[in-house]
């Protein structure tokens, strides 16, 4: 499935896996050369390169020749994560746009818990496998994805990042105690006889990962978010759709669902806090990331809202956001 990338008019996709410019270190300062191994001594391409101000530690230094590209320098830190650059047209455009996705996600989202649903009744333990699991993890609880530095870094863990000890299976009962992002801890359960069961197949591997897999080589090896990332691209054809693109749904989805049950007109307030309430952080950043601008201008209108019965496979909630993005 060919994948669809949004940029604005002004600026051309240009990614780190083209031709860039490196960084050397000459002296107490840097030499660029470019792609053609040649080195930079224009003024004007050089003041350019160096107002993008990479910080002088990090390595692995790309730098886009191209002055519109949307992406104009990469490179890894201390820590050795990768930092990124955009262009502050890419910027702008993504921050406008960030909701625009929602309702193509919501209308793939039937098909995503189809096939989740069917790669689990599998007895696999590959990669698509554990995939899988973490998609329906963050479907019922909404999980951030979660990231290794965080976990190494602060003791924080997120769906691809939980140890076994995170999780205790009782029954058909999924009960999960971890610190998220911000340190807050997180105490959920919940009933699941499909993910109760792929969790315990996982937890059958060597090491102390709760989302693992054995590879072509039967090596046992954690899954990634940028593995659970590239799922959802392929299956929904869309470069912007990532793993935080659940936490949006499930996010504006509580919010409306305040909306559907409340007797009179409902509050931002109240629809920050019940977003908030399933994902884990502060009604402010629920409010400002996590809620789609539709939604919250429903706050304070007496709105009875009509809640189609298709598509099979969307919540109630879910299925009026969808008709409410349409």
């Amino acid at each position: 499935m060919s994948l669809h990338v949004e940029i604005p008019d002004s600026l051309i996709w240009y990614a780190d896996d083209q031709p860039g410019i490196t960084r050397r270190r000459a002296g107490r300062g840097f030499s660029y050369i470019a792609p053609d191994g040649t080195r930079i001594d224009n003024g004007a391409e050089r003041k350019r390169i160096e107002a993008l101000a990479v910080p002088p530690a990090y390595e692995d230094v790309w730098i886009s020749p191209r002055a519109n590209g949307h992406l104009l320098a990469t490179g890894y830190d201390a820590r050795t994560r990768k930092q990124y650059r955009y262009h502050p047209d890419y910027m702008t455009f993504r921050a406008q746009t960030k909701f625009d996705d929602l309702a193509t996600f919501g209308q793939a989202l039937p098909r995503i818990r189809r096939r989740v649903q069917e790669t689990l009744t599998q007895s696999a333990r590959d990669e698509e496998f554990a995939i899988a699991a973490t998609l329906r993890l963050m479907d019922k609880v909404s999980l951030r994805v979660g990231t290794p530095d965080y976990a190494a870094d602060n003791d924080t863990y997120g769906a691809t990042t939980l140890r076994a000890r995170h999780v205790r299976l009782d029954g058909n009962r999924v009960r999960l105690d971890y610190r998220a992002k911000g340190g807050q801890r997180v105490r959920k359960q919940f009933s699941d006889r499909t993910l109760n069961r792929a969790l315990e197949q996982m937890g059958d591997l060597p090491g102390g990962a709760l989302m693992q897999y054995e590879d072509n080589a039967c090596t046992v090896r954690q899954l990634g978010p940028e593995q659970v990332n590239a799922w959802l691209r392929d299956a929904t054809g869309r470069e912007g759709l990532t793993a935080k693109t659940f936490r949006t749904w499930n996010g504006s989805a509580s919010a409306l669902d305040a909306v559907l049950r409340a007797d009179g007109p409902v509050t931002i307030k109240e629809m920050a806090e019940a977003a908030a309430e399933i994902l884990h952080n502060t009604p402010t950043i629920a409010r400002n990331s996590y809620i789609h601008p539709e939604v919250i201008a429903l706050a304070g209108a007496d709105t009875r809202l009509d809640i189609p019965d298709r598509p099979v496979g969307l919540r109630v909630a879910e299925r009026a956001l969808l008709a409410l993005l349409a």
